[in-house]
């Protein structure tokens, strides 16, 4: 059943976390489900979902995180498909312990992907009963109708994410201040194995030195302060270049670096780091196991957390120097 003209009202009024729960509210009351959800992809090593909106029986799911690996999820992510399963489900993903626990039957799984068609998040709908494919080919049209102001919102969110947190500032606590907040925002942003921000040596302008770097989701602590020299690195084209990237093949381009195979690290991205003149500061490195992806909303935000970069390290050196 397509949505009233008063729901459509409603939900036109709504932006962000509250346009996705009252859609989640007006599904729910045209199609009764045990699990209902509205999550967004995270890439770190390894696929997750994150919840933003979604409850099961009667309790929220907001900020709930799990492995896609083994779940039904995955199969949306590696395909960009639905997956329906209108019976046994578990027994279709046996390893699939939340399935398991909560004695769902069947199954709904809808990727939502942004204007590049790429798998963003996730819109999973569960039942303890069977159900039919009619049943199924309803919830489709409805999702299908808002499909793109979905993936819209999520965007937003992500957006909103990074500049909130950076305004926000560094948690008192955090041992790496601004540098690790910077460099954990992008490896966020893009979904990426591993990222380091760094500085130009103040004594020698052929080394640079590592500011925070995170892999995995994991703080590198013992790589923060390394000074590494540019020559043989992919970086020594940042001492001239805004931007430089390697798709793919750069343990091949770089075999005096095995670091880069044993890790996983088949793509570069480097972005230089300016001061008002065009002086070089430092630079962002992101390293992937395919070719970084930067659309306009990820270009949008590395030029606002480069911009953030430049000014950190420069109010760094007035530090030192005074």
């Amino acid at each position: 059943m397509p949505p009233s003209s008063s729901d459509l009202e409603l939900l036109s009024a709504r932006t962000g976390l509250a346009f996705l729960q009252t859609f989640v509210d007006l599904l729910q009351e045209v199609v009764q489900m045990d699990l209902i959800s509205i999550s967004v992809l995270r890439v770190a090593g390894h696929e997750s979902f994150q919840v933003q909106v979604g409850w099961m029986d009667g309790e929220t799911l907001e900020n709930y995180e799990y492995d896609a690996c083994y779940t039904p999820c995955l199969e949306v992510i590696r395909t960009g498909g639905r997956v329906m399963v209108h019976e046994n489900v578990q027994s279709a993903f046996p390893k699939d312990e939340f399935l398991r626990n909560k004695a769902l039957q069947s199954y709904l799984g809808v990727p939502v992907c942004n204007v590049h068609g790429e798998v963003t998040g996730l819109i999973q709908i569960g039942w303890r009963q069977q159900t039919t494919p009619e049943e199924c080919a309803q919830i489709l049209d409805t999702i299908s109708d808002f499909s793109a102001r979905i993936a819209s919102e999520l965007e937003n969110l992500r957006m909103m994410r990074i500049l909130k947190a950076l305004a926000r500032g560094p948690e008192a606590q955090a041992p790496g201040g601004v540098f690790h907040l910077i460099a954990g925002q992008i490896q966020q942003l893009l979904s990426a194995k591993a990222v380091f921000v760094a500085e130009c040596s103040r004594t020698d302008q052929r080394y640079f030195n590592i500011l925070a770097y995170i892999e995995n989701g994991t703080w590198l602590h013992a790589m923060e302060g390394t000074s590494l020299t540019y020559e043989g690195r992919p970086c020594e084209h940042l001492r001239t270049q805004e931007e430089f990237r390697i798709d793919t093949g750069l343990a091949e381009a770089y075999p005096q670096h095995p670091r880069y195979r044993e890790a996983g690290f088949d793509a570069y991205l480097g972005i230089r780091v300016s001061d008002a003149k065009g002086t070089a500061l430092g630079h962002i490195v992101v390293f992937h196991g395919e070719a970084v992806i930067t659309h306009q909303l990820e270009t949008e935000l590395l030029a606002i957390l480069r911009d953030r970069l430049g000014f950190e390290i420069l109010r760094r050196l007035t530090r030192a120097s005074g």
